[in-house]
């Protein structure tokens, strides 16, 4: 029987909720494939239509919450209204709250997805891409509506953003504080730094001197490389100049 793309998402579901809750209980290395399709109800061969391996399933959750913080953020009303800071942060609260119910297991995900990261490199860009498009869009509309200067959106900042992102999710995974407030201020304090930064368009202007740095150095170098050598060398010596 032919499976459509909505029972498919929802099988897929089910199958990331019984891996979360059986590794919670008996741990990931005691949690068997076999046990993740029992119970959620499907066949033993089937979960391999779904996830390959445990550590897919792990990826698959992660992404399964960033996507649906992307559309938590669509139900806030006058969200488009929102600052860049404000936008962020509701952005940081949506992923966090998706990942409260679990918060036990996305200890484990961290560490587990940071140890395989270079061997799943796909799932790496397909999750970073979600966090990505959504940071790119904050930041060009912050620059159409002239909260922040041009700078480049497509390259560094964004990734800066990202690399924000993980020091409060790992900050949060600690947080013993009511309601997680301290989580919340250090929220508020990196963005707030952050988006200060962007004002003033420092990442742009550190990303240009870098760039000219570069540059300046390599044509440097390619002016030494061709004083000192005959033309019967260079192909040779730029072999071996090559990373």
């Amino acid at each position: 029987m032919k499976v459509n793309k909505k029972q498919r998402e929802k099988t897929k579901i089910k199958l990331i909720e019984a891996a979360v809750d059986l590794i919670i209980k008996n741990g990931y290395e005691k949690s068997t494939m076999r046990e993740i399709a029992r119970k959620a109800g499907v066949g033993d061969a089937t979960i391999y239509n779904y996830f390959s391996t445990k550590e897919q399933l792990v990826w698959g959750y992660v992404t399964l919450r960033q996507e649906q913080a992307v559309n938590n953020l669509a139900q806030i009303p006058d969200f488009e209204t929102f600052s860049l800071q404000e936008k962020l942060h509701a952005y940081f609260e949506c992923i966090l709250e998706g990942y409260l119910p679990d918060r036990e297991f996305i200890s484990m995900a961290i560490k587990m997805t940071h140890k395989s990261i270079l061997t799943h490199s796909d799932e790496v860009k397909k999750l970073n891409a979600i966090f990505i498009n959504q940071i790119k869009q904050f930041l060009a509309d912050a620059i159409k509506n002239e909260e922040i200067p041009e700078q480049a959106i497509e390259t560094v900042i964004p990734y800066l953003i990202l690399d924000l992102y993980f020091i409060i999710l790992l900050y949060w995974t600690k947080d013993t504080s009511e309601q997680f407030n301290q989580t919340t201020q250090l929220i508020e304090l990196l963005l707030s730094i952050a988006v200060s930064v962007l004002k003033q368009g420092l990442v742009s202007k550190l990303a240009d001197l870098g760039s000219f740095l570069f540059r300046h150095h390599l044509f440097n170098h390619m002016e030494t490389l061709f004083e000192s050598a005959s033309f019967g060398d260079i192909k040779d010596k730029i072999k071996k100049f090559k990373p």
